[in-house]
């Protein structure tokens, strides 16, 4: 593996694991409230066994392992996607099903509610935040919500993910209790009840829990805009290869790819790429600073009787840290990279353009689209590149 490319991997590496030990060390500097809040345990408790997963992965990295390492980080995105709206999702929807409406009174009904609403609020007697048609369902209306609040204190919202999350059960959802065993046989009343959770489990699921559903409610809670969801789904789709079975996923990380052996082995007898190990130890770097960036701004913005001192101090430093060290891999809320950047200006920008920016490094933000193949972007980053239009891209590791 090139010698600048196993130096960066092992700085990177070295950064995690001080966010991890700094983690269990800010066990000893929280300081609780009078009152003890039991959310915040049991969300502390989330994120220690996503730590865990988190050190799973350095090991997989540390043995060459890539492939499943990266499988792990897909588990460990869909995690940090529940955990933003478990520690600041305020909003929540109820759903109303008009499917009894044809299209045109459906929109018409649509209108009729938001007017209603709007008269509610100018009286000041309005329960709902908003109300819209629901993206995920035809003819299916949002009634969105303030989140549930504590009975002491109004200014303080739980998530409602908080609670949908804590009493999921997968089974309930997907095993139907007639088709297993049990000591006793349920009578008729039984199996209705049982019936009834199963489906109460499924809409859970459905419209919270899911992956297409957790996008809806970020996007609800303005945690995530368009541009960052995509991102999200870009991120989600790549990982999810080394996951789920995906013809040549591990294969195209590999030296030498297309060379077939056929022979039995464990994996391939060539190692993965340099720039397939710099991803996975980025990949877990930025998972492990989002999840801890959710549970530390948890804490700093907890009523002073729950927390009464924090202690996140030398967190927020490290987590800080991530996005200016190693924002050469375009993740979730970063700016775009200095290379996406010039890669934008040799092929979009106009000379007029380029004359107003003054330098590639100043294109707007918002002009730059990400690049959905992450691996191969970030192959290509780690080399330096010249344009006569544009100028000379300089590569993050020197």
């Amino acid at each position: 593996m090139n010698d600048r490319i196993v130096a960066e991997v092992q700085r990177i590496n070295e950064h995690t694991r001080a966010m991890l030990a700094t983690y269990l060390a800010w066990g000893r500097k929280i300081r609780v409230g009078q009152v003890q809040q039991w959310m915040y345990n049991e969300l502390i408790d989330f994120a220690n066994f996503r730590m865990e997963t988190a050190d799973t992965c350095l090991q997989l990295v540390d043995r060459g392992k890539v492939a499943d390492a990266l499988g792990l980080c897909r588990s460990l995105l869909e995690n940090y996607l529940l955990f933003m709206l478990m520690c600041r999702g305020r909003k929540y929807f109820r759903l109303q099903d008009r499917t009894d409406l044809t299209e045109g009174q459906f929109k018409a009904y649509v209108a009729e509610q938001k007017e209603q609403l709007a008269s509610e609020h100018q009286a000041g007697t309005a329960a709902r935040l908003a109300v819209d048609k629901y993206p995920r369902a035809k003819r299916h209306l949002m009634h969105v919500f303030e989140g549930l609040k504590d009975e002491d204190d109004a200014e303080f919202v739980i998530p409602v993910h908080y609670f949908h999350f804590s009493n999921f059960r997968p089974e309930v959802m997907r095993l139907w209790q007639g088709d297993y065993f049990e000591y006793v046989a349920y009578d008729p009343d039984t199996q209705q009840v049982l019936r009834e959770h199963q489906r109460d489990a499924a809409v859970v699921y459905k419209h919270y829990l899911s992956y297409d559903a957790l996008l809806t409610c970020l996007e609800l809670n303005e945690l995530a805009d368009r541009a960052v969801i995509a991102r999200i789904e870009a991120h989600y789709t790549f990982l999810g290869q080394f996951l789920h079975p995906t013809n040549d996923a591990a294969r195209s990380l590999h030296e030498s790819s297309n060379y077939h052996h056929g022979k039995p082995a464990i994996g391939m007898a060539t190692p993965y790429t340099p720039a397939a190990h710099l991803l996975t130890a980025l990949y877990v770097c930025h998972l492990v600073a989002g999840l801890l960036d959710e549970i530390v701004h948890l804490h700093e913005n907890a009523p002073r009787n729950f927390i009464a001192e924090p202690g996140t101090e030398d967190l927020r430093r490290l987590t800080a840290d991530v996005p200016i060290r190693y924002g050469y891999l375009w993740f979730l809320f970063n700016d775009p990279p200095l290379y996406d950047k010039f890669v934008h200006c040799v092929s979009h920008a106009t000379d007029h353009e380029l004359a107003d920016y003054g330098h590639y490094s100043h294109t707007p933000n918002d002009r730059i689209m990400f690049n959905q193949h992450i691996y191969d972007q970030l192959t290509q980053a780690l080399n330096g590149w010249n344009n006569p239009r544009v100028g000379t891209y300089t590569p993050p590791i020197p």
